[in-house]
């Protein structure tokens, strides 16, 4: 960067102004002797010199050079990223400025800090945001699809379940006599009425999905809900080799006992399929139910659709598919929710 000229102006301003008072001085009192005027002309001329290379080499510290750094240093702010601190140079005026361009740069610093953190901030909860939206896009999906099977379910429920209930009383009754028929036939007979049972199985299970519970809220111990399922599949257990493991402190909730207990009657019941000769574990904590198995556990494409209707990883005719998505809309009903995962143990 080219130097001001602010000393050399000075110093010609110095030089004119001793000139000036030379040819005042000359003017009011003119010397008479030629040698005298020569001489007197030599000393202002040399005091006009010295005063302007005094006052030059003074200006050039203490203002010219300090600015010059200044001016060096704002010009390669940027490009450093204002990371390097304005120095402190001159007295006076150039140390003020120095100064207040010192303390413009801090607030500089702190403000592109605070932008970048609001930035941060910014993208973070955008991208909370756009998980929520797929999240709950998601469950707009799934409900929409259990509203879809709850028109189904109303429109031919009745007229699948009237004809399967017909079925299963006559082969009931036949079968009251089994002992008259051949062995044979009673055999046949009792398939007809566990596949007509299943169909009203099947049947109730859709009537249910399809309308919303309306059994009374009260105040329900899940440790007995807990304590009572179990009963129901410990043979269950004992034929497939399974170990149940309960744990069953005291938990209140306001609910239904009934559709309660038929949640966890599934989940029990899916455990123990999944972990022939393994372990099953039941525990309560308040508000909540955890059944874990140390099972193979769930494969990744399944976790996405565990919860829709009629998905199931069971053979042909071993499951319906319609358990867990019931156990679902009972939870959201309690106001609560039902998740699954896979253990980090295994199961």
């Amino acid at each position: 960067m080219r130097r001001p000229g602010l000393a050399l102006k000075l110093s010609v301003l110095l030089v004119l102004g001793v000139v000036g008072a030379m040819l005042a001085d000359f003017t009011l009192a003119p010397p008479v002797d030629p040698a005298d005027r020569r001489a007197r002309a030599a000393i202002f001329l040399a005091l006009a010199l010295a005063m302007a290379f005094s006052a030059a080499l003074v200006l050039d510290a203490l203002v010219v050079r300090p600015l010059v750094a200044l001016s060096r240093h704002a010009a390669n702010m940027q490009a450093v990223g204002f990371s390097q601190p304005v120095p402190t140079v001159g007295i006076d005026e150039p140390r003020d400025l120095a100064l207040a361009l010192e303390r413009m740069r801090q607030q500089v610093v702190a403000d592109r800090e605070a932008l970048q953190a609001l930035n941060r901030e910014l993208e973070a909860r955008v991208e909370e945001r756009s998980r929520a939206l797929v999240l709950a896009q998601a469950d707009l999906v799934a409900k929409a699809r259990l509203a879809a099977v709850g028109r189904l379910a109303a429109g031919v429920a009745h007229e699948v379940n009237n004809p399967a209930g017909v079925i299963l009383a006559r082969s009931t009754l036949v079968l009251d006599d089994a002992q008259a028929l051949p062995a044979e036939l009673a055999e046949d007979l009792r398939v007809i009425a566990r596949q007509a049972q299943r169909i009203r199985d099947i049947t109730g299970a859709l009537l249910r999905l399809g309308r919303p519970q309306s059994g009374e809220r009260v105040p329900v111990d899940l440790a007995g809900v807990v304590l009572g399922s179990v009963a129901l599949v410990r043979r269950e257990a004992e034929a497939r080799g399974v170990k149940l493991v309960v744990d069953a402190g005291p938990a209140e909730v306001l609910g239904d006992a009934a559709a309660l207990d038929g949640v966890l009657h599934n989940l029990l019941r899916n455990a123990i399929a999944a972990t022939p000769g393994g372990t099953v574990w039941v525990r309560t904590a308040p508000g909540e139910v955890v059944v874990e198995d140390d099972g193979p556990g769930f494969a990744p494409d399944v976790l996405p659709r565990l919860f829709e209707p009629f998905f199931t990883t069971k053979a042909v005719g071993e499951g319906t598919g319609l358990g867990l998505a019931l156990a679902r809309g009972v939870a959201e009903e309690h106001g609560g929710s039902i998740e699954a995962g896979n253990r980090s143990e295994g199961g």
